[in-house]
């Protein structure tokens, strides 16, 4: 009997071993498939100056937004104006767009960090300001969230 339940949990272990395996390779794929395809806006996020990669956060987390108020409540829910009305509004707050702009550098500079290729490019000097940026991550999180819930 205890040969017998000693050997199902070595087969449940050993399948989901097996399904963690082949789960994050997949993921791995797909992330570096995006990646891949992200490669020339992260190059030309490179070249930008600090104004323009600003620009260029505010603008990509501004469609984020769009598509979620779109998406997150159908349109014949009673609180649907009064959600797309709280994210418009939450858009123009300083206060949040300051906190998402972190944010959004931290990622960007998290998918910069990850492209080898791009990585290989970088003077020192932007290694370790990217570097600096996407190790910010963490804190730029939780700073968004304690804006966006308050």
């Amino acid at each position: 009997m205890g040969k017998k339940i000693l050997a199902i949990l070595g087969a449940i272990v050993l399948v989901a071993i097996i399904v963690l395996g082949i789960t994050t390779c997949g993921v791995m794929k797909i992330a570096n498939e995006t990646l891949k395809e992200k490669e020339p806006q992260l190059r030309q996020y490179v070249q930008m100056t600090e104004a323009e990669q600003n620009e260029y956060v505010l603008k990509n987390m501004d469609e984020l937004i769009a598509a979620i108020a779109a998406t997150s409540t159908p349109d014949d829910d009673p609180d649907y104006e009064k959600a797309q009305k709280s994210l418009a509004e939450m858009k123009n707050d300083p206060e949040y767009r300051a906190a998402g702009l972190k944010l959004g550098r931290s990622i960007v500079a998290m998918f910069i960090i990850s492209s080898d290729p791009i990585v290989a490019d970088l003077s020192p000097e932007d290694k370790a300001k990217y570097q600096a940026e996407a190790d910010q991550l963490e804190a730029n999180v939780d700073a968004y969230t304690k804006v966006k819930e308050d």
